[in-house]
């Protein structure tokens, strides 16, 4: 099935532990402006198709049987509520890839570019290619999607050979493959720029998911594919540019399953790529996860949090407030990571509705990967409560199925959290610190180093729903990357092999 055979130079725990940060040793590093990493690449187009924004705020008026009304709900995009039955072509592919990716806020004096997912650092490292196969209005090929100026730009005229993707009839008659560029998150991260990559990648996998749902198109996640044949599919330079993961859009359909790779001429970017400034450490890092494992025979039980539960039962999660939904084009457009965030109470029907939009069918039939669903059960959430109605101060664990509370902790361990990550302050202000862990030794020995992708992913993909859900409650987010580890670690008593991975507040802001 496309396996390839294991030799890591860099194992995912050792990448981890390698670039956690430790507190009073962090090298000083300057950031050199006149290197920002580029918002787009540039290729010698075959040819170029707009994609048509009012598409994504209208009906198309000119073709009727493909008009969807996107007055979807947050609600219902989080809790897939909706049906997918819609045809994939340039309507559908415009609106999913402005609703995911666009730019939503040109800032002229500051020379920056809001879109609708956040980045860590706002850099943006991820970048869009679509495979068409079978798509209405949208000419068989390969595009890059640039979804800053606003294009389809067809770089080779054959898709992706269906066989890199291992399953037949795989993909459907259009799949998204996202890539990260190491150097757009190294020139603020430097090695930590992995970390941060897979991240960003989940936040836009889970974002491009909610758009097409939003467009009524059927959308599933996939982990796994033969990474060397989809780098030479793309025509990257691994050293720079790798491949993370991919989204098959609308039903299977039977077309050649063979497709030959054809040269293409390689793209040209900002200023940085003249002399690009590699890492080996995060080409190693990839690379060591290139070998799929075979899923776990048995269910993995792990256990991240070294203390055991308050004697108190788990406290079910309440049953959402009554709210007025807000449409998810309106949540997309408006969304920015907002961390003012204010010391008022959290009244229950606020915070029952939010954990009830994030973890609600979680994940429900997106992953058709074994191994990326079995990734899921090593990554563990938690909670950081405080100024929460009817929720006493504490640390808090989510059940597997995220509908009841286990308390770790007694007392508020906000401010702590602020202090261990990299002292900012308005960590501590915020009613509810998410709290992403897990077990990576634990999730090495079964899965392999692939399994790193895997989990820092899915946490990202929650990151997403909590972005959403906050957005549509009018309270405030923000997803917090830096920390220094052990402190962490120590903080939250997590068992040896345990790492804080990421870390989202959420609350009312000023």
């Amino acid at each position: 099935m496309g396996r390839t055979n294991p030799d890591p130079p860099v194992t995912a725990v050792r990448y981890h532990d390698h670039t956690g940060h430790v507190r009073h040793r962090i090298p000083f590093h300057s950031l050199d402006f006149s290197r920002y990493p580029a918002p787009f690449k540039t290729y010698e187009y075959q040819d170029r198709i707009p994609l048509n924004p009012g598409n994504v705020f209208r009906n198309n008026p000119d073709k009727e049987e493909v008009s969807v009304d996107l007055n979807a709900t947050v609600d219902q995009v989080l809790g897939d509520q909706l049906a997918y039955d819609a045809p994939v072509d340039l309507a559908a592919v415009s609106r999913i890839l402005v609703l995911s990716y666009g730019v939503t806020l040109a800032d002229r004096n500051r020379g920056m570019l809001f879109r609708s997912v956040p980045s860590a650092g706002g850099l943006y490292p991820c970048q869009m290619y679509l495979s068409a196969r079978k798509v209405d209005d949208i000419e068989t090929g390969l595009y890059y999607c640039d979804t800053v100026q606003g294009f389809l730009g067809r770089i080779n005229s054959r898709p992706l050979d269906p066989e890199i993707f291992f399953k037949a009839p795989d993909p459907a008659g259009a799949c998204v493959v996202i890539t990260g560029i190491f150097y757009h998150s190294a020139w603020k991260y430097r090695e930590r720029a992995f970390r941060y990559l897979l991240l960003d990648t989940g936040h836009l996998a889970e974002a491009v998911v909610h758009a097409a749902r939003a467009a009524g198109v059927r959308a599933r996640i996939h982990y796994d594919f033969d990474d060397r044949g989809l780098i030479k599919g793309l025509d990257l330079d691994d050293s720079l540019e790798v491949p993370l993961v991919r989204i098959s859009l609308g039903p299977e359909v039977t077309t050649d399953s063979k497709s030959d790779f054809k040269a293409f001429h390689p793209a040209v970017s900002g200023p940085e790529q003249g002399a690009p400034v590699t890492y080996d450490i995060l080409r190693n890092a990839y690379q060591a996860g290139n070998f799929i494992a075979r899923p776990p025979a048995v269910e993995p039980s792990t256990q991240s949090f070294s203390r055991k539960p308050d004697r108190m039962p788990p406290v079910p999660v309440p049953a959402p407030g009554p709210f007025e939904t807000l449409s998810f084009l309106d949540a997309v457009t408006r969304r920015r990571s907002r961390r003012n965030f204010s010391y008022q109470n959290l009244p229950e029907p606020v915070w029952s509705t939010f954990l009830n939009r994030v973890f609600t069918r979680i994940f429900a039939g997106q992953d058709p990967d074994e191994t990326g669903t079995a990734a899921e059960k090593f990554l563990e959430m938690a909670m950081i409560s405080r100024n929460m109605e009817g929720l006493p101060p504490g640390l808090y664990s989510f059940s597997r199925d995220g509908i009841t509370l286990a308390r770790r902790h007694t007392g508020d361990l906000a401010e702590d959290l602020a202090r261990t990550c990299l002292n900012q302050v308005w960590i501590g202000r915020a009613a509810m610190n998410f709290l992403f862990v897990a077990d990576l030794a634990a999730m090495e020995a079964v899965l392999g180093a692939r399994g790193y992708r895997y989990v820092m992913m899915h946490a990202g993909r929650v990151g997403q729903r909590l972005y959403m859900a906050a957005q549509e409650l009018g309270l405030g987010c923000c997803g917090i990357g830096a920390m220094y580890d052990k402190e962490a670690a120590a903080l939250l008593g997590l068992n040896h092999g345990s790492v804080l991975l990421y870390a989202v507040s959420a609350g009312p802001v000023k």
